[in-house]
């Protein structure tokens, strides 16, 4: 999805064509919520989808190094790490992401990736071409 993803936004979500919800899955516990809430942390900076972006890049490396690992991706990306640091700790977005959790279970989606695009869901990491259709067709283009 690092590859097809972007092509995506750039192609369908920036023009205004479609829209992209993202819904956090918790699926590793508190390491998922962690970099749930430091996602939207960043969004409280306007750099949500960067430091989603860096958090997969740096996905393995999580996994020992969850908070340094986060604060690494958060200085790559131009989020102010005390911001985020504040942010974390004070548990700002913890109901949110909950909630969000919980609107993704309710859909039931119990994996990663998974894509609704009309009335056809796409399970799992696809080539672009595998969505050009669905969404040219959702797009009206």
């Amino acid at each position: 999805m690092l590859e097809t993803e972007p092509r995506i936004v750039n192609d369908y979500v920036q023009p205004g064509k479609v829209r992209l919800v993202y819904r956090h899955l918790l699926q590793l516990g508190e390491r998922s919520e962690l970099l749930a809430e430091a996602a939207e942390c960043a969004a409280d900076q306007g750099r949500f989808w960067e430091m989603r972006q860096a958090l997969y890049r740096r996905y393995n490396q999580l996994y020992t190094e969850t908070r340094a690992g986060v604060e690494a991706a958060a200085v790559e990306v131009g989020v102010d790490p005390e911001a985020l640091g504040a942010c974390l700790d004070a548990r700002t977005h913890e109901a949110a992401v909950r909630a969000d959790f919980e609107a993704a279970v309710a859909e039931g989606i119990r994996s990663r990736p998974v894509f609704v695009i009309g009335d056809r869901r796409i399970i799992g990491a696809q080539p672009f071409s595998t969505f050009q259709e669905l969404l040219d067709r959702a797009s009206g283009s």
